[in-house]
């Protein structure tokens, strides 16, 4: 997945050893679904799977495709994990899988309140509100939101890894940036990479969706958002 995770833990009733167990399930899971999932790795699954050479996936495998071939009918193709040069490329979907998955490790030890923080994609506990920051695309060390999180919040851009997406139709890229805020951090992660490929179109088809909103920065510099979504003032 190649990004850093962080965790933000209320143990509630756990004493220091019951939450210290869960964390470590936690990132076992994150390190077993990286080496699984990895591009970077020549030995991974997924890797394995482009180059030709696994013919029965796994259990996750086929979890993943499945949820790709969701991603790209709920974004009505803007998501599309089978577009990119080299095959099959999850990747726009897995961090967010991941992290929820980490963060089951913690709701199932029973802490009071948790956020899972992959590379800014933050998934909660339900029951708790986190203000998060949302990185200007363009100007450094400046914020272009806070927004309130119950649920999930997630961020696509080409600002850092530069031209990696690529729009399914044949069209431009439209946006440098775009954040979703949702239940389901595997959807809100699907569909900003989809907002930063389809700009408008897909802004207009997030407000077709229920408890989902989002907003995205184009190339002027210009903030588009749906029109429920709100921003914090913290």
């Amino acid at each position: 997945m190649g990004t850093v995770v962080s965790f933000l833990v209320d143990p509630g009733p756990l004493d220091s050893d019951q939450v210290d167990r869960a964390l470590d399930d936690a990132c076992r899971e994150l390190h077993e679904l990286d080496d699984r999932f990895s591009l970077w790795k020549p030995d991974s699954e997924l890797s394995q799977w482009r180059c030709g050479l696994v013919h029965q996936p796994s259990a996750l495998m086929d979890e993943v495709i499945e949820l790709c071939a969701g991603a790209y009918d709920v974004t009505q193709g803007f998501f599309d994990a089978w577009a990119l040069p080299g095959g099959f490329d999850p990747t726009g979907l897995v961090k967010g899988w991941a992290a929820e998955r980490a963060l089951g490790h913690l709701a199932l030890a029973g802490v009071d309140g948790a956020l899972v923080n992959a590379g800014g994609d933050v998934c909660v506990l339900p029951g708790r509100t986190y203000e998060v920051g949302v990185r200007h695309p363009t100007v450094p060390d400046a914020m272009c939101a806070v927004v309130s999180v119950r649920g999930a919040i997630a961020t696509s851009g080409i600002y850092e890894r530069g031209a990696h997406l690529v729009h399914p139709f044949a069209g431009e890229v439209t946006a440098v940036a775009a954040t979703v805020v949702g239940d389901s951090l595997v959807l809100c992660d699907v569909l900003a990479t989809a907002l930063v490929v389809g700009g408008p179109e897909v802004l207009y088809l997030i407000e077709g969706l229920e408890d989902v909103e989002g907003f995205f920065v184009d190339r002027d510099g210009f903030m588009f958002a749906t029109e429920g979504m709100e921003f914090s003032n913290h």
